[in-house]
């Protein structure tokens, strides 16, 4: 609104046209009508009728604003193009944008056809790699169950000849070793390896049973040894022995029966000399050792010299 002493103007859009009302003073109004638009049209869905849709209406706009322009210039409005012009040259600015959107969305189309080809020769690389290495893996696996396979079948093949071996080879000879020790009393003892492991299993000795076995390993290799039979000297050199006690003379002669061999004679008892038994070392107690406490010394006075005479020192 524009005021001017006692006039007013003012413009204001009706109908699409745009009207200019003028008031002066007292009551005088007068209008006038300006430029007019085009209709609005009923957009469309179709993308190139809406195109040719807006270029009209950007068209339309553009005019009504150099019309406002030279109407409130109090200027001729400028000319106005036909419409079949207008729609004829937002026909051609529709194409070209097509024609441009077109192009964008064929090299668009052309750089996605280049990248999934280049995605594809990728995948088909990685799934022949993949392929190989599995491949690759089974062969060694085929490969290591062959040779265990084969290591399986050598290993049976040479236990059952080395058992076969073993079946043609004789049994051992079964040795045995016996120790024979003599008395004073003239009885004579003979152990085997039997009664020497049966005697250590009841001591619980382990140590002399595994040296029995161990012997006994031993000796299969190496010849037998020899056993020396017990002698006892009879002759008339040595001193006659006592008659042994009841218990040990039928001991004696039960041994003697079982051997074959007959008991030497028994002395008379005057001829008989007992045999002493031999002093069995007893370590003598300690003897307490005295400590030598020493005597108490007495402070003395010191003895004057006595003047001795001529003759004594001569």
């Amino acid at each position: 609104m524009m005021a001017s002493a006692c006039t007013s103007v003012r413009m204001e859009q009706r109908d699409g046209c745009w009207v200019k009302q003028t008031r002066a003073f007292p009551s005088t109004l007068k209008e006038e009508v300006g430029p007019c638009a085009r209709p609005v049209p009923v957009w469309s869905e179709d993308r190139l009728t809406r195109l040719v849709q807006e270029c009209v209406m950007h068209t339309d706009y553009r005019w009504q604003s150099s019309a406002l322009v030279a109407w409130n210039r109090s200027e001729p409005l400028p000319e106005r193009e036909s419409e079949e012009k207008v729609l004829a040259a937002c026909m051609a600015r529709a194409e070209t944008i097509l024609n441009t959107e077109k192009g964008a969305l064929e090299q668009r189309l052309s750089e996605v056809a280049q990248e999934r080809d280049t995605l594809k020769a990728s995948i088909e690389k990685e799934r022949n790699q993949h392929q190989a290495t599995l491949t690759e893996q089974l062969n060694r696996h085929d490969a290591s169950m062959e040779r265990a396979r084969n290591q399986m079948h050598e290993s049976n093949n040479l236990l059952a000849e080395a058992l076969g071996e073993a079946a043609k080879k004789p049994a051992p000879s079964a040795v045995a070793t016996s120790t024979s020790t003599s008395s004073s009393e003239g009885m004579a003892n003979t152990q085997t390896d039997s009664t020497q492991r049966s005697d250590a299993a009841l001591r619980g000795d382990v140590s002399s049973t595994e040296r029995q076995s161990s012997s006994s390993q031993g000796t299969q290799t190496a010849p037998p040894p020899k056993v020396m039979k017990p002698i006892i000297d009879t002759t008339d050199d040595t001193p006659p022995m006592c008659e042994l006690s009841s218990a040990t003379m039928a001991k004696a002669n039960q041994s003697r029966s079982s051997s074959g061999k007959k008991r030497p004679g028994v002395r008379n008892a005057a001829e008989c000399t007992p045999m002493k038994p031999a002093p069995s070392f007893q370590p003598a107690e300690p003897e307490e050792a005295i400590l030598a406490t020493p005597a108490q010394q007495t402070a003395k006075a010191p003895i004057p010299l006595v003047p001795q005479d001529a003759d004594d020192v001569k």
